[in-house]
């Protein structure tokens, strides 16, 4: 018995991924008028295009080509609002200022006095501050403490005494009411400013040298 193969071809098919997009993905004015003018080049001379169709073109060319100047003149002004902003930034160097978080900058030895908040009176509190590595740096036993602010000040010295080295440093404060539950603690980072920068079109401020603080989070200014 006698088997016969049969073979078979396969078109090769090409990649999606491998073909490129031809032009631009958006029109400007001058590619309208390209359009515009080829149209008119092109018309059937026995029927030429209505003066009224002619004229409504024109119009709506006209309406864009203002409507696109007007959206560049208004990009430029936000770029020049934005960068008095910043310019104005630089008012702040020297300054205290005080902003949501829970960072404190030690400088030559010494740290601003910067504040907490307790939702509820505390029947114990406990005040952690670690280094920027996440070392336990001090604590300290503050007992009872009262709802409302409070002012912490810190002698950025470890508990045997020894001045830490300046930087940035971390403080939690755990507060525990007369049941045992935890009470909320709003928190305050003080420092003054040391320097402005803009990372990705944000404006920060460095405080203390060390501590990086949005512009947007700055609650007060002294």
């Amino acid at each position: 018995m006698t088997t016969t193969a049969s073979a078979t071809s396969t078109i090769p098919t090409p990649d999606a991924t491998a073909v490129k997009a031809v032009g631009k993905k958006t029109l400007d004015r001058s590619d309208f008028m390209t359009l515009f003018i080829t149209q008119m080049q092109h018309q059937d001379p026995l029927a030429p295009m209505d003066s009224t169709q002619m004229a409504s073109q024109l119009a709506q060319f006209s309406n864009m080509e203002a409507t696109m100047k007007m959206s560049d003149n208004l990009e430029k002004l936000l770029g020049y609002q934005v960068s008095q902003n910043n310019l104005q930034l630089l008012s702040l160097i020297g300054k205290e200022v005080q902003g949501a978080g829970n960072t404190m900058g030690v400088v030559a030895g010494k740290v601003s006095t910067t504040q907490y908040t307790l939702a509820d009176a505390a029947d114990s509190c406990r005040l952690d501050i670690y280094d920027a590595a996440g070392n336990l740096a001090d604590t300290a036993d503050l007992g009872y403490v009262p709802s409302g602010v409070h002012d912490l000040t810190w002698d950025a010295k470890t508990p045997s005494g020894t001045v830490v080295p300046d930087g940035q440093y971390t403080y939690k404060v755990t507060a525990l009411n007369a049941m045992g539950q935890e009470v909320a603690v709003d928190y305050r980072s003080t420092g003054k400013v040391t320097g402005v920068k803009f990372d990705g079109g944000t404006a920060q401020v460095t405080v203390d040298s060390s501590v990086a603080m949005n512009v947007a989070d700055i609650l007060t200014v002294k």
